[in-house]
């Protein structure tokens, strides 16, 4: 029977703010693909399917990917969905799996993070149950190699190695249907440059693998992308660097962006720069809205939630973290911590109606519904439900 693969979301999901108040953590990209999109190319034999204890947020996934694969009862390799694992990793795991009649649970850096079921489970709202009464003193053990993202800045740390697993799983670094103006400079000398089915690389632009030219998206002329993800559908301009675009975002004006990471639906206006070092080189903090935390890193730039905006010639400070559906709209430096559903530098909340109607028309001019479960989404993260 075939081996299906069930991605779950781990308890503390909402840690990867602002991206998971919209999204599943399986949907995280790192590199040309997210890490179901990994899962589904480097194991094609297994059936991969999720699952999450967030309700809304696991319909308005199924709503917005309607081809995902249906939960079966089927042998079952159970993994926490923001473990970020190699492809051979997952095909060695899915290998073993395979040849085993026994239950086996997964350890990652010494966090149980899965298991193997071979009877698989009834009901994918059991998943966490069965996992949990396993004993590790009677089953089998598995330490894999792979990191857990626990917060949205540490999936920065890993676009170079994930650029390079995915070009050896797509083969190919540009796809036929791309276009590429021959003054574009593409320079691989330190990793490989990705340009995907439909995309547009404009004149006079300089590529500095290991980069990522998503599906559709388009790179403006004179613009300089250095150790970046472009997702699909996104627009890039000025000077990007260390940076993930994770799809149908809108970077197309000058402006330095770097170490960020830019959900879906989100627009910089012209002129907008980042701040991703501090004048000491210190630790950079991270206001979250449980409290402010040290990244341990020395690069960390602006992390936006979906369908928030920048007005023109906006400067985010070092670690800008931006909720959802907000407007940042300032004359001087940003605060730390930019709200979901605000209007800045007003200090009003963005009402909910008035940001439904903007989501819908800015995803209408990409071909995107705006559909209910991802509405209800929506106005469920904005306190209105």
């Amino acid at each position: 029977m075939t081996l299906q693969i069930l991605l779950i979301e781990h308890q503390a999901a909402d840690g990867l703010y602002p991206f998971t108040s919209t999204h599943c953590s399986w949907e995280v990209r790192t590199g040309a693909f997210t890490i179901l999109e990994r899962w589904v190319q480097a194991v094609p034999q297994a059936h991969v399917t999720v699952h999450s204890h967030r309700e809304m947020h696991l319909a308005s996934f199924l709503e917005r990917y309607p081809h995902i694969a249906p939960f079966q009862q089927a042998p079952t390799l159970i993994v926490s969905g923001h473990v970020l694992a190699s492809p051979s990793v997952m095909q060695q795991l899915a290998d073993t799996c395979a040849a085993s009649d026994q239950p086996i649970i997964l350890f990652c850096g010494g966090n149980a993070v899965g298991a193997f079921l071979p009877n698989g489970v009834a009901d994918p709202r059991d998943a966490r149950v069965q996992l949990d009464a396993l004993d590790v003193d009677q089953c089998r053990t598995i330490e894999i190699s792979g990191h857990l993202l626990n917060r949205l800045w540490q999936a920065l740390d890993h676009i170079d190695t994930s650029i390079g697993w995915d070009a050896a799983l797509i083969g190919t670094h540009v796809h036929p249907t791309a276009t590429i103006h021959p003054s574009a400079v593409i320079d691989e000398s330190h990793g490989p440059v990705l340009i995907l089915e439909g995309a547009h690389v404009g004149a006079h632009t300089v590529l500095t693998g290991p980069v990522v030219v998503g599906e559709r998206s388009t790179v403006k002329p004179f613009t300089s992308l250095e150790h970046t993800v472009l997702g699909p559908v996104c627009k890039a301009a000025g000077e990007v660097t260390s940076t993930i675009l994770q799809g149908y975002a809108n970077k197309q004006h000058d402006g330095f962006v770097g170490h960020s990471y830019l959900n879906e639906w989100t627009n910089l206006g012209a002129g907008t720069v980042t701040s991703n070092l501090k004048n000491t080189y210190g630790h950079i903090q991270a206001h979250l809205p449980w409290g402010v935390e040290d990244t341990q890193r020395m690069f960390v730039g602006l992390l936006m939630g979906a369908h928030s905006k920048s007005g023109i010639g906006t400067r985010f400070t070092t670690g800008t973290v931006c909720g959802i559906s907000s407007n940042a709209v300032y004359e001087g430096i940003t605060p730390a911590a930019i709200p979901s559903f605000w209007w800045a530098p007003t200090d009003q909340s963005y009402q909910i109606d008035k940001a439904i109607a903007v989501a819908r028309t800015v995803m209408a001019r990409r071909m995107v519904d705006l559909g209910p479960a991802t509405e209800a989404l929506l106005r469920h993260e904005s306190g209105a439900s």
